[in-house]
C-alpha cells in the first residue's frame, strides 16, 4: 500500500520548498493586507482632492483668477520666487494639509 512504500529524497525536497513558498506567499499577502488597513489615505480626502482639482481645471479654462476653498477646507496662498505663480493650500479643519497645487495667475 501506499504508506509501506519509501518516499524518495528529492520527492521530500519538493514538498519542503513547496510549504515554503506557499509560506512566503501567505506572509507577503498578509503584510500587504495589514499596510492596506493601516493606510493613511482616507477615500473622503482623496474624493475631494478630486472635486478641488476639477474645479481649478474648470477656472483655469474659463481663465478665472479667482480661487475659492470648499466650505470645510481653508485655502493658504503662498508666493513664490516666479511673479506669475503662487501655491495653493487647501487644509482641512484640523491644519492636515488636503492638497498643494501651483496656481498661475495674471
Amino acid at each position: 500500500m501506499f504508506l509501506n512504500r519509501k518516499i524518495q529524497a528529492s520527492g521530500i525536497a519538493e514538498v519542503v520548498i513547496a510549504i515554503s513558498v506557499i509560506a512566503l506567499c501567505i506572509g507577503i499577502a498578509s503584510l500587504v493586507f495589514v499596510r492596506s488597513t493601516k493606510s493613511t489615505v482616507n477615500f473622503q480626502q482623496v474624493r475631494k482632492q478630486t472635486e478641488i482639482q476639477s474645479q481649478l481645471w474648470e477656472k483655469l479654462y474659463s481663465q478665472e483668477n479667482e480661487v475659492e476653498a470648499p466650505e470645510d477646507l481653508q485655502l493658504e496662498i503662498q508666493s513664490t520666487s516666479n511673479d506669475s505663480i503662487d501655491v495653493l493650500i487647501f487644509k482641512a479643519s484640523d491644519g492636515k494639509v488636503v492638497l498643494k497645487q501651483d496656481w498661475w495667475h495674471e
